[in-house]
């Protein structure tokens, strides 16, 4: 059950990643947010679960982590589209001193955002633990590593499929 789910969930992510926003489609954007309820659910009965806290206290830990995620993939986006632009300007023909110029602002930019990601991930840690006991903070940090390390591998076997989830 937890795959499809997840597989389900990352399509949103997956979509915005790869391509530009295409036109609006009726329903789609009822469908998503169905699909990101039903991830927040999964997330709130794994916390609730693995923690031993009320549903109250998973909510709000759930919520919080949904924050980071929306953060991070908004983060990663921006990162991405620099990439891209970075090696269009260096396999470009222009001259080396022009392709300097060119890419300096959008170093800065990469490197600001990478510092962003460091930054809020550290904070989303100091957020998710400090009303936890050190129990509860050592099971948190091996959930939050579990389901991390299952998006990256549905997203790495999305990318070897060639398709989309």
């Amino acid at each position: 059950m937890f795959r499809p789910l997840l597989l389900l969930a990352l399509t949103s992510a997956l979509t915005a990643q790869q391509e530009p926003a295409p036109a609006p489609q009726p329903g789609k954007a009822a469908q998503e947010g169905h699909i990101l309820a039903q991830f927040y659910q999964m997330r709130v009965t794994r916390i609730q679960q693995t923690l031993g806290i009320s549903e109250d206290r998973a909510k709000a830990l759930a919520e919080r982590w949904g924050r980071w995620d929306r953060d991070f993939i908004g983060r990663a986006r921006q990162m991405m589209q620099l990439r891209a632009q970075l090696n269009l300007i260096l396999v470009s023909p222009a001259p080396e001193e022009d392709k300097c110029a060119k890419v300096k602002p959008l170093v800065d930019q990469f490197l600001d955002l990478r510092q962003q990601q460091e930054d809020t991930k550290h904070k989303f840690e100091a957020d998710m633990l400090k009303s936890l006991t050190p129990a509860q903070q050592a099971r948190m940090i091996l959930l939050v590593e579990d389901i991390q390390t299952r998006i990256r591998e549905t997203l790495r076997e999305a990318r070897r499929g060639g398709g989309r989830l």
